[in-house]
């Protein structure tokens, strides 16, 4: 056990304030710091983790796109239920004036 306490630490500053313990990679940094994988490199790497990468799709272009027009539908739903409302409104104030001409 003392072999592997006699490993450089990492060092970096933790969220408590204090230098990391746990032992560092080949550039200086544990895992959790910087010392693990420095990502995709290759083209075919690249283009993988672009399209692996997507854990849940909220910022993707389809999600924007089905948004905005989701977006425009309630708009539109909006405004047909506003002319609806102006139209029974005119309707209601036509019936109470008939009713009011016929004396009820």
């Amino acid at each position: 056990m003392a072999r592997a306490w006699a490993s450089p630490r990492c060092g970096a500053c933790t969220r408590q304030g204090s230098a990391c313990r746990s032992p560092a990679m080949p550039n200086g940094r544990c895992r959790m710091h910087g010392g693990g994988s420095r990502g995709p490199t290759t083209a075919e790497g690249l283009a993988r983790s672009r399209t692996s990468t997507r854990t849940h799709g909220r910022r993707s272009a389809e999600h924007a796109a089905m948004r905005r027009q989701m977006r425009a539908a309630f708009t539109h739903l909006r405004e047909m239920v506003r002319a609806t409302n102006a139209e029974l409104r005119e309707t209601e104030a036509l019936h109470r004036a008939m009713m009011r001409r016929l004396g009820r």
